[in-house]
């Protein structure tokens, strides 16, 4: 356990899942993944698999704002997908909590299935804050 663990901030949890297009798995789409907070931006990439498969590991910083109760976090993240020189919008939504896992209502891991044909749309899928985008979770399909 490091020194400064008590200050740990998940901003993004753990993501995994695979983009598809009319069904097919889309291979070498990139994914860039964001994440807000307290004024700067947080960003990686991940690229899909011959299987149109995906992974980002968590996200994570430190900050104080941990240890003061009466800050609720707000979070903005988004995941957006580019392929065949167009963007789509995978993932947007706000997380609203420090710790790993806290985007679903019963705390699991987040595993999308990203179907690029699908209009971008609002999904209550057992998610904390709406979830808006192509993206929804395997196990509500």
């Amino acid at each position: 356990m490091g020194l400064f663990d008590f200050m740990k901030v998940c901003l993004f949890s753990e993501v995994k899942g695979v983009v598809t297009l009319e069904g097919k798995p889309v291979a070498g789409a990139e994914l860039i993944r964001t994440a807000k907070f307290n004024d700067k931006v947080y960003t990686d990439r991940a690229v899909t698999d011959t299987s149109g498969e995906f992974h980002f590991d968590a996200m994570y910083t430190h900050s104080v704002n941990k240890m003061i109760f009466i800050i609720e976090p707000v979070i903005p993240q988004t995941i957006t997908i580019g392929h065949n020189d167009k963007q789509y919008p995978g993932w947007r939504t706000t997380k609203r909590d420090y710790y790993e896992n806290a985007e679903l209502e019963d705390d699991r891991n987040i595993d999308l299935r990203c179907e690029l044909v699908n209009e971008p749309s609002v999904k209550d899928q057992k998610i904390r804050s709406p979830l808006y985008g192509v993206c929804s979770l395997r196990e509500y399909e």
